[in-house]
């Protein structure tokens, strides 16, 4: 009984001392790519959505309504999302589908490839309340 303690204790204290996360897979359904990405769905669904050009002229317009409105916390939560979110999306078809997922109804501006131009909003984000 000690030993299978002694053994369990030596790896308990190895993985708290350097934790490995587990892989990260993508989210297979809607729902788990919004719950994952709660932020960035909110700023692609309600600023981004198909009805994009009735409210906004032109997409740094509607980013800015959106950091308008948004809190210091909510934006950094967005840009680390979209870190993420990139990071998982390895592909521009996987990137293009689970943006759509998300509430994206509109192209990034003409001649920006949407992975440049999610880069872009998250810089933005990350300097918009430094500036």
């Amino acid at each position: 009984m000690e030993s299978c303690l002694a053994l369990i204790g030596s790896h308990l204290r190895k993985f708290l001392a350097e934790p490995v996360a587990p892989p990260q897979s993508p989210p297979q359904t809607a729902w788990e790519w919004k719950e994952r990405f709660p932020d960035l769905s909110q700023l692609l669904g309600a600023y981004f959505h198909q009805d994009f050009s009735l409210e906004y002229s032109s997409h740094r317009e509607a980013l800015d309504d959106y950091v308008s409105d948004a809190s210091e916390s909510d934006l950094r939560k967005a840009a680390d999302e979209i870190h993420e979110f990139l990071m998982l999306n390895e592909s521009d078809q996987a990137l293009k589908k689970s943006s759509a997922v998300l509430g994206l109804g509109v192209s990034p501006p003409h001649g920006v490839r949407l992975r440049q131009w999610l880069a872009d909003v998250r810089e933005i984000l990350l300097h918009a309340r430094q500036g």
